[in-house]
């Protein structure tokens, strides 16, 4: 395996720009969100074995598509340029549709994201038609963690794999009509429980023309997840971890394996440079720390909830999280909030080195 060079220096220039804007932005005191959660329902149809989020009764009153865009069109989320449109299970909403179009229409330069379990997939591909026609363009993250009744066993529900190979026929004719406009692909969640499905995932992958992103479990209190024993050091898990491309998230929840959770924490940038909307208007710094609302924007403007004692009391209480993702790599994302990636450049050179050594990666 080959380093690709050119893709890791754009990393790199994201990352010093992303990190140089967002210096910028702070010193002025004008630090928004560039990067949106929206929790569509909690509601969910899977029944996953790592997740317990569809023993909820979940909320009956949901922000619909008009309050959905009154609250995006505060001057807060003005520099949004990213939506993350998931659940529960989004597909569950009839008003999909009219979801995506009040992100558009209050936030027009917005990349919109769309994760699903794709149960129902015949709505996944009326929505891409739909936005697709009016020139939005749009992603799609759909879960898959095997294949075939391998995949059906994790996410509790038979016949689901078949749905997944379905919706990616479909959306792949779509792809051929509007090429860059649509863009999709799976997303495998790395544990004890799916660890020897991986391979078999990315060979699906490769066979089906979609790329694979391998996310590390986390335990995130939102989906009622069981716990981090399916994150333990293990050295099935310990070994794919590995086999993977070097990166920052990959190399940091690595040593983190390896140390037996004694990994440095990256600072947090929730409530900051990213926040999540739930579902019944909550605005809560991530999906971890769901339970710390601070303000309903049915009660109070987006600014105005921002700018409150009760957000600042959140923000300082983030760095006591029990930690994440975010808190191993690098980060909501490379552009949003790119410092720990930086420090990870930093205070591991060497260690990547060893890594792509290690890796046979020339």
């Amino acid at each position: 395996m080959k380093i690709d060079v050119k893709k890791i220096t754009k990393v790199g220039k994201n990352t010093i720009l992303g990190s140089k804007n967002l210096l910028l932005r702070n010193i002025k005191g004008s630090l928004r969100p560039q990067g949106l959660v929206f929790m569509v329902t909690d509601k969910c149809n899977s029944r996953c074995t790592h997740c317990n989020i569809w023993r909820q009764k979940g909320v009956d009153n949901p922000l619909t598509p008009k309050e959905l865009e009154k609250t995006l069109s505060d001057p807060l989320f003005k520099d949004i340029r990213e939506i993350i449109n998931t659940g529960g299970e989004a597909t569950l909403r009839t008003d999909l549709e009219e979801i995506f179009l009040a992100e558009h229409k209050a936030l027009p330069k917005a990349n919109l994201q769309l994760s699903t379990n794709a149960l129902i997939p015949q709505r996944t591909v009326d929505l891409a038609k739909a936005l697709l026609k009016r020139g939005i363009p749009l992603s799609i993250g759909i879960s898959l963690d095997g294949v075939g009744e391998h995949h059906d066993k994790v996410r509790g529900v038979k016949g689901n794999f078949e749905r997944v190979d379905w919706l990616v026929q479909e959306l792949t004719k779509l792809k051929e009509i509007y090429k860059d406009k649509l863009n999709f692909g799976f997303g495998f969640t790395l544990s004890t429980l799916t660890v020897d499905y991986m391979k078999e995932t990315q060979e699906y992958g490769k066979k089906v023309g979609v790329d694979v992103l391998i996310q590390p479990y986390s335990q995130a209190n939102f989906y009622s997840n069981i716990g981090r024993e399916l994150s333990k050091t293990d050295k099935k898990l310990l070994d794919a971890a590995k086999s993977l491309p070097p990166s920052f998230i990959y190399e940091s929840w690595l040593s983190s394996m390896e140390t037996e959770g004694k990994f440095i924490k990256f600072p947090c940038f929730a409530l900051h440079t990213f926040c999540a909307l739930k579902t019944n208007g909550d605005i809560v710094p991530c999906l971890n720390l769901f339970e710390s609302s601070a303000g309903n924007v049915r009660e109070k403007t987006p600014t105005e909830i921002w700018k409150s004692k009760e957000a600042q009391e959140i923000r300082k209480t983030i760095k006591n999280c029990s930690g994440c993702l975010n808190q191993w790599g690098s980060g909501w994302s490379l552009e949003s909030c790119s410092f720990p990636g930086i420090f990870f450049y930093l205070t591991h050179p060497i260690r990547l080195l060893e890594r792509f050594k290690k890796r046979g990666i020339e």
